[in-house]
């Protein structure tokens, strides 16, 4: 198979699995799954792939002992 019809195959396949978030939705996201369980693995991931800061999840009203037990990753 050619790198083009690859390319295009791949690109139809992972389409229906892109999610678009921003930057707030993930937050918000953030906050609800660390309420539920504090060593959410999703709240890790969404924490890494966006970069979010300790200050933002502060503000959002994440507990400070949860915010220094994920010292490590922020």
């Amino acid at each position: 198979m050619g790198k083009s019809k690859k390319r295009i195959l791949c690109k139809g396949k992972n389409q229906c699995f892109e999610m678009e978030m921003t930057r707030e939705q993930a937050v918000e996201r953030v906050f609800d799954e660390l309420c539920q369980n504090p060593a959410s693995i999703a709240a890790k991931k969404i924490i890494t792939l966006f970069g979010l800061k300790a200050e933002e999840l502060s503000e959002k009203g994440v507990n400070y002992e949860i915010l220094r037990a994920l010292d490590n990753i922020i």
